[in-house]
Formats: C-alpha cells, structure tokens, sequence
C-alpha cells in the first residue's frame, strides 16, 4: 500500500493559499485504508453552488461506492444580505468574503468534511488555519458571455452609452476600456436573478456572466455571446473548483487526492499569486490567466494580466510564457513589473460604480 507524508505548506512564497503536498516515503508515514465514514459535503444553498458540489459528490461517490455522499446547503450571511435593497461597494466585499467564511466556519466545526468554493471567490490571502486546498479538479471554460436584452452577439454591437449591470470591477473596467461610452450600474444576485433583470425585467441593457457557471447550471442557449479573451481576461481562479477540507482529516484527503488536476492546480495558484502580489482581490480591477501551452502543458505555460484603473482609462498588461519549472520565476518577474509600473495607484483609483443600484 502507498505511504503518504502529509505536510500543509504554501504553493508560492508571498501567498497565503494553503494547499496540501504529498510525497511518497517511509518518514513519519501512516497506511490510509478505506472507511465506510460517509462524504459529508458543505456549500451555499444558490442552484450554482449547489450543482458544483454535487459534480464533486458525483465523483467522490464513483471513486468511493462503498460510502454514502451527503450534502449541507448552507445560508451565509452574504446570501441574506445580497436580497438586500441597500448596495455599496463595501457591502459587496464584505457579503462575498462571508459566502465563504461561513462555509469555511462550518467546516471547520464538523459540519462537514469537505467545503466546495468557486476558486475565483476564494481569498487570495488566506483561509481559516486548519484548512487547506486538498483539489483542484480540471478548469472548465474561462470566458465570459455577454447577455443582451436586444440580442446583441459582441460588445460592438451595443448600442451607444448602453448600461452595463455588473458588480465586477474587473468586468466594468475592461468594458470601458472597449468603450468608454457605456454605463456600468450594480447588478447582483445569482445567476437566474441577473438574467432575469436584463432579459425580462430590462433593467439593464447587458450583463456579463461566467460561460463555467452557464454550462455547470445547462443553460447553453445563453451562450450564444461568448466573449474572445483579447476584449475580457477572466478573474482569478475563473471556471475552477476549489475543494477544502481540515488539514487533519486524513481521510478526507486520501478520497480528494484523484480529484486534482496538477495542470489546473498549477495554473490557479500562479493565478492566486498575482493577485495577493499585487495587493488586490477579487473585487478589484485586475484579471490574470494562466493556460497550459501544447498537450496538457508539455510546452509549458502563458501568462495574461491586465491590472486597470476602474473606469478603463489606464490598463498595464504583461504576457509571457515559461516552462513548468519556471512558472514561478515569470510569476514572479510579472509581479514586479506591474508592481514597478504603478500598478496598485492605478487600481485604487476611485470606482466606476454608482452608489444606489438604479434597476
């Protein structure tokens, strides 16, 4: 049977993502047997989070039929506060960083034994100690989708001064960097809520959306608008699962193991570290993509990233490509560029975003 030595450790040098390492060895090594412990499964109640975490369920009970998969549909405080009529900037922060800390908590409570994120949602500059990122399973589409209540198929075909809903900041920034003359108005709620505001409410012209998100919840007729990665980089983690458990749950981690993809697992937290180096987060004007190059990554991989001012008017970029071996040295190299360009005072230049959603 294979020995595992476990150690919690941290993928890059300035990031606080923990993720667990495994070597094969005899040194403080234990046998990891089957157990017939069910798979308990915690994440948000939304139609989406709960579809990722029944992908993850799916295979966990494929790899494991010997066990019962069980779920926990959780309502963060985020949750509640998103039905909220009362928006800010520092509201919509504050509400994404509970989706996942009450989840986290839980976890980390018993409540579960694994917790099921969006990698993008995630924290680049942590999670709770105790916990780490045991999977990473393969990435799905990266794209955005443009959704148009006229129909429009392409960013160009907006008709002038469009309004645009959308809570992202990196969206919002890369639009007006296409066009200066739309209107970027706040727009949340989950995906059925935002397509329900422009396509029959009309309250907003446009929206972008996640084609990952799209395609996990089968509704491929939106999808007709998929936007090219020259116009929109994605965020951070985009189109990733992120599966977390309790670093001492050894059990736990043996079943997780099959479930990363080292490509994708490689990729999102080079991903990860641009944005904690850069001293952003998911709620600022940075996008940043790491694609493997040839065959699953034989030729190795590129990098994007685009760190905006809010209102597109200014926008550094880098782009490189590097072996395996050397993703962390150009991670490293396009930090410091950005870095020494003025990045961060480009970012933190005054939002876009008005203060009272107006539809």
């Amino acid at each position: 049977m294979i020995r595992y030595v476990l150690a919690a450790t941290m993928a890059f040098g300035h990031s606080h993502w923990p993720i667990l390492r495994y070597s094969i060895g005899t040194a403080r090594s234990f046998q990891l047997r089957n157990s017939p412990r069910p798979i308990s499964i915690a994440s948000r109640r939304s139609q989406l989070a709960r579809r990722q975490a029944q992908l993850i369920g799916q295979t966990l009970g494929r790899l494991n039929p010997h066990v019962c998969v069980e779920y926990k549909w959780l309502d963060t405080i985020g949750d509640l506060n998103s039905s909220s009529n009362q928006w800010s900037p520092a509201k919509e922060e504050n509400n994404k960083d509970q989706f996942v800390s009450t989840v986290e908590k839980f976890l980390l409570d018993g409540g579960a034994d694994i917790a099921v994120h969006s990698a993008k949602d995630l924290p680049a500059t942590g999670c709770h100690d105790g916990l780490a990122i045991t999977a990473i399973p393969r990435r799905g589409d990266v794209r955005d989708c443009l959704i148009s209540k006229n129909g429009a198929t392409c960013i160009e075909d907006l008709s002038h001064s469009a309004t645009i809903g959308t809570n992202s900041p990196r969206r919002a920034a890369q639009m007006l960097r296409l066009r200066s003359d739309l209107q970027i108005n706040p727009l949340r709620g989950n995906v059925e809520t935002r397509l329900q505001r422009v396509l029959d409410d009309h309250a907003h012209d446009a929206t972008l959306l996640a084609c990952a998100g799209l395609r996990r919840l089968d509704l491929h007729e939106h999808l007709a608008a998929t936007i090219d990665l020259t116009q929109i980089l994605p965020a951070a983690g985009q189109g990733a699962l992120a599966v977390q458990c309790r670093v001492d749950d050894h059990v736990t981690i043996r079943r997780c193991l099959p479930l990363n993809d080292s490509i994708t697992s490689a990729a999102i937290h080079a991903e990860r570290e641009i944005v904690c180096g850069l001293g952003a987060n998911c709620h600022s004007p940075v996008a940043v993509l790491v694609e493997p190059i040839g065959d699953r990554g034989v030729d190795g991989f590129s990098l994007r990233v685009r760190a905006l001012a809010p209102d597109g008017s200014k926008c550094l970029e880098f782009e490189g490509q590097a072996s395996s071996k050397q993703l962390g040295k150009m991670t490293k190299q396009a930090l410091a560029s950005l870095n020494q360009r003025g990045a961060r005072q480009i970012m933190s230049s005054p939002s876009v975003f008005n203060q009272v959603p107006t539809g």
